[in-house]
């Protein structure tokens, strides 16, 4: 078993949740997009647009969720300066060590 010290914990922690933060934008940003392009797609109707409105309302609450979980992220650890290909590195080492 390998020992992890806890700062390296935390900041394998941290890359994980920058990684979900940065699904959560994704998945944001997808929805947005798919928005947009039914008003591109179809000639625009009462329906149309109310499914466009409910598509963005999603959206937007999706952003609202990845700024707030971003926030806390911020709160909670300290700012990392090993970068991407550091902390995957650690993040399988923990595993390995599991």
């Amino acid at each position: 078993m390998k020992y992890c010290s806890p700062s390296e914990q935390a900041n394998a922690c941290r890359a994980f949740a920058l990684e979900r933060n940065n699904h959560l934008f994704e998945e944001a940003q997808a929805l947005n997009l798919a928005a947009y392009e039914m008003l591109e797609g179809k000639q625009l109707d009462a329906q149309v647009f109310d499914h466009y409105q409910a598509m963005r309302r999603k959206a937007d609450v999706k952003f609202e969720e990845a700024i707030e979980h971003l926030r806390l992220l911020n709160e909670d650890f300290a700012p990392m300066p090993m970068s991407a290909n550091n902390s995957q590195a650690l993040r399988e080492r923990l595993r390995a060590g599991a």
